[in-house]
Order: structure tokens, then sequence, then C-alpha cells
């Protein structure tokens, strides 16, 4: 995807494949992977589970990572249901546990970590409740259509029942009950002596959720996998496991910056090199937006206070952007009185003053408020 003026966009929605974006790709690829070489040890990347593949495993190789493993994967399910089997869990923290497994995998020595949280386990829970539900009201109308049938032999009511309880996931039968039908050859009320011409059952059965099946499942599904590389001597489990949750700032920035109202898809440059300087001001613009945002929070924290949110609720841990929208419309007006210039801060409000003193006396003194 090439301008007009023949630039190479810096952020691109699209990849046509040509000559030119082949070269151009394989020279950013190039840089980063000088750059990555490079930088102090350990160095790894960072990624979701769409990295680990057995496609991107020869170039995984020659990397320091941290990734999530698929879940789609038949090992992984392994895993995990061996580390429940297993229960030797190292803490790291009081909502947070783990183990670690040394294995191969896609012809590569890793060290994988089977991480449970609460937050977890207590969205699986809801996961779980919610099918069982919609489970349970599903085999309500099938015992309804059930128990409307008449069958000729005990045992096809049996067998009905259990071809239908072998496609439940979370219920089991907890009670089943034929109940006799018995048909005469004439009309009205039967008398000892009336000939019977045939006996029909009904089956009503009762079923409950599967308390231990459904227990296991939420356990399941409240643990991921975290594979790595590194050994365990350059990276512990619990650097390890930080640094993944780490990445959840890194795409914060990223989502921030590709926001259309900073316009990057529209930046245009003709060299590497200057993607790569622009890059590098971009980087640096996203670290000083973070320092200014946890510096913002933590004075609110450290004074328990909050500030109003975008539908005016007391939050105490707003974003940078939304704080920037807020400072809006505050202006540096220069007056000449007597000769003399005096400059005056306009737009001002009771927020806007709070917001500003969170960020101390330096500050304050800009904007010309007194700090405290």
């Amino acid at each position: 995807m090439v301008s007009q003026d023949g630039g190479v966009p810096l952020l691109s929605k699209s990849w046509d494949g040509n000559a030119a974006d082949t070269k151009i790709f394989q020279e950013r690829a190039q840089a980063l992977m000088t750059t990555f070489q490079g930088a102090p040890s350990p160095r790894y990347v960072v990624a979701d589970a769409k990295l680990y593949s057995e496609e991107n495993a020869a170039h995984l190789k020659k990397l320091g990572f941290i990734t999530r493993v698929p879940g789609t994967l038949k090992l992984v399910t392994h895993v995990i249901a061996q580390a429940l089997r297993w229960d030797t869990w190292h803490r790291l923290d009081e909502t947070t546990r783990y183990q670690a497994i040394e294995l191969c995998h896609y012809g590569m020595a890793q060290r994988w970590l089977v991480v449970w949280s609460q937050a977890s386990y207590e969205r699986a829970v809801a996961s779980v409740d919610k099918v069982c539900q919609r489970e349970a009201a599903a085999i309500d109308k099938q015992l309804f259509h059930l128990q409307a049938k008449r069958f000729e032999m005990p045992t096809q009511a049996h067998e009905t029942l259990s071809e239908l309880a072998k496609k439940w996931c979370y219920h089991q039968v907890e009670s089943e009950e034929l109940i006799e039908h018995k048909r005469y050859n004439k009309k009205g009320r039967p008398t000892g002596g009336t000939p019977l011409k045939a006996i029909e059952w009904q089956m009503q059965a009762r079923v409950k959720p599967d308390a231990t099946h459904l227990e296991v499942l939420k356990q399941h599904k409240a643990c991921f996998v975290l594979g790595t590389n590194i050994k365990a001597a350059q990276l512990s489990d619990a650097e390890v496991i930080a640094g993944y949750k780490g990445q959840a700032h890194a795409e914060g920035g990223f989502r921030f910056l590709k926001d259309p109202l900073f316009f990057v898809s529209s930046l245009f440059v003709k060299k590497p090199c200057r993607i790569q300087g622009l890059l590098m001001v971009m980087t640096l613009a996203l670290l000083v937006y973070s320092v200014a945002q946890r510096r913002l929070r933590r004075a609110l924290a450290r004074q328990n206070e909050a500030i109003p949110n975008q539908i005016n609720q007391p939050t105490s841990r707003p974003t940078l952007r939304w704080m920037f929208q807020v400072l809006e419309g505050i202006e540096r007006v220069r007056v000449t009185v007597a000769g003399e210039v005096h400059e005056l801060i306009t737009g001002l409000n009771a927020v806007k003053i709070k917001i500003l003193r969170l960020f101390g006396a330096q500050v304050c003194h800009m904007y010309q408020l007194p700090a405290g």
C-alpha cells in the first residue's frame, strides 16, 4: 500500500503482497530482529495464543518468547487435567497459583505454566452455570415429550431415556419410574373378567446437575497455559506470569495509538529509517502517557479521592485520555494593562482544578494555582 507521492504508511490495514510491499515488510522485520537481538538479556517477546503454532515454531526457536498456548490443543487439555490431578500448586499471591511442567513441543524444549486464578474461576462458574441452565431447559422439553409416549416394552422406555442421557453434558438421571397402562378389549370400566388387549409403559424421569463433572469443568476452565523457552535461571515462573500479564499495558497503548483521533494510519514516510524514527517518538509518547496516568491514579489512591468518569460516576482509576478531554477549554490569555503584560488562565472549574493539583506543585505553578 503506497501513497500517491511514493510514501509508505506507518500503519497499514491491508497488505497487497506486491514486490515493493514485500521488500518493505522484510526491511521492517529485519530492523526489528536486529533491535531485538541487541536488547539486554533476558529478552523475549510476549504474545497471545495466535503466535503459538506449528508454522511459527521455526521462528520462535530463534527468539525468547512468552505466549499463551491455545486451549484447542489436545496436549493443553491433558496438561491442565494432569495439573488438577496432581494438585501441587505454587501460590503466586492470594488469588493466583500455578504449576510448572517441562516438556518438548513443536520441536522446542519449553516450560509450560498452568495458571489458575480466582477471577478466572469466577468467570468459569458464571459461564458453566449459564450453559447448564440452558441445557436444563432443553432437557425439560425432552422429558415432557418422553412422558407423552407409550412403549410396548419396559426395555424400550429405558433405552430411549438412555439415548437422551448420552447427549447431556451437565446433567444425569436422578430417578426414573415406569408407569403401567393397561388396555382392554371392551370400552367402559373394566371388571375382573374383562380380557386384556395390551400393556403400555410410560417413562417418568427426573434429572439433576452432575455436580462432580461441573466442578471439574469449572476448575479446568479456570486454568490457562503459558509457554516459554526461557530457562528458569534467567526468568522465574513468577516473572513469566508477570511478563504475560504486562502485555495488557502495551495493548492499551497500541489501542490508544490506533484511535482515529490520532490519525496514525494517515502518516506517510518514504524510508524505513523514518518509520523507525516515528515509532520511537510514539513509543516515548506512550511512555510519558503511561507515567502520567500512573502518577494520577496513585495520587487519587493516596488522597482517597475520586473524579467523575464519562457517565458522571466517581472513579479512582480514570484514563489520562479522559482527563485530557475534561481539561479541554483551558486557555492562557495575555493582557496588557498600563504597559505591563499579564497572563491569565481561563476555563478552570472545580473538577479541572482538582485534576491539575493531582499532578503536583510544578503543574499548579504553571496554571497559577496554589498547591495543596
